[in-house]
């Protein structure tokens, strides 16, 4: 009887908490603009790199949808007259999500799960003003396509299956950046498939590593039917305490029969800093980060391909969802100096 009975609270718990529940829908996005003093021989480059806003509504407590909406350089479009190129729209996101507290399901537009600022790429979570460039020769960010995902946590272990559209095989070359299709009359001959787990078992620590694979088909006149084999594997770690913050990815694709005959690319970088804010007195919500970064990486297999990238850089955030930025370095023999804003919400 009392097994009946406490079977019967739940139940009446379960319906009256999706009684009470109020569909809704909020907006949120982020933005950055950068200063680079070394473009354009010297004279400077102002830019307000991108613009992003999401709109999602919550259907109910295991029902939702998301999209995000990204506008490049400002506007779209270009004109010779007045001797600018605009940037692009696209829409990086919009899927429906289902999540029942241990494991969820999305179909749409979906970001790839490969590295870690493919998918968390806002300005205030990561240190420096630009991405890592690793992430746009090697893990080309940001990377989306039409598809679907299963994913969910088993205690401290989290993983995810995502199946996206095919890569263009005629345009992998030196990587897969240009291959993208972005959701653009994807094909789903061979699918793109990504397996993703991570590890948050140690207090302030995610240890994480992806496998993507695709067989890209290619239609160039005399190369109908056949592809491009892709197998990117990365792995990453993070560690996020006692005023530290370090992150380290690395990653590698293989290529079966590329058609510009490439075997492989391959990249690394290292972000190392630390919070000073308490000692010069900041303020409990504020950061001030002194942090140096190394980086190497390569899109070809061919010798002396390598870029080595060593940066410093300053970080402040006055609060948790601005930031400001500073960096200073060199990529092989170029100078860099770079400052920037960011913001999300």
């Amino acid at each position: 009887m009392k097994k009946i009975i406490l079977t019967a609270l739940l139940f009446c718990f379960i319906v009256a908490e999706d009684e009470f529940f109020e569909p809704a829908t909020s907006l949120g996005g982020y933005g950055e603009m950068h200063f680079d003093m070394e473009a354009n021989d010297g004279d400077g480059k102002l830019d307000f790199h991108r613009f992003i806003f999401y709109i999602k509504h919550q259907f109910s407590p295991k029902w939702s949808m998301m999209s995000e909406i990204e506008i490049e350089h400002n506007m779209v479009g270009s004109s010779e007259a007045l001797g600018y190129k605009g940037g692009y729209v696209a829409m990086e996101q919009a899927h429906l999500n289902y999540w029942n507290g241990s494991w969820g399901f999305r179909g749409g537009v979906l970001l790839v799960p490969a590295g870690i600022i493919n998918e968390y790429h806002e300005p205030p979570t990561f240190l420096s003003v630009e991405r890592p460039e690793y992430n746009k020769y090697i893990i080309p960010t940001t990377w989306f396509d039409n598809g679907f995902a299963f994913y969910g946590n088993m205690g401290d272990f989290g993983w995810n299956v995502t199946f996206t559209g095919d890569l263009d095989g005629d345009d992998i070359g030196k990587g897969i950046r240009s291959a993208r299709e972005k959701g653009h009359y994807s094909t789903a001959s061979n699918w793109t498939k990504t397996f993703q787990g991570s590890y948050t078992g140690i207090a302030g620590v995610k240890i994480g590593g992806s496998m993507t694979m695709n067989d890209a088909p290619r239609t160039d006149e005399g190369f109908e039917g056949t592809t491009v084999g892709v197998n990117l594997m990365e792995f990453n770690g993070t560690y996020m305490a006692n005023n530290i913050f370090a992150r380290f990815e690395y990653g590698k694709i293989d290529y079966t029969d590329n058609p510009d005959g490439y075997e492989s690319s391959s990249g690394y970088y290292l972000d190392l800093g630390y919070d000073i804010g308490d000692l010069v007195g900041c303020g409990e919500e504020s950061n001030l980060y002194v942090w140096t970064r190394m980086s190497n990486y390569n899109r070809t297999d061919v010798d002396g391909d390598e870029n080595e990238i060593s940066l410093f850089g300053v970080t402040y955030k006055p609060i948790n969802n601005i930031t400001f930025k500073f960096e200073t370095g060199t990529k092989n023999d170029d100078d860099i100096m770079r400052v920037g804003l960011g913001y999300m919400f």
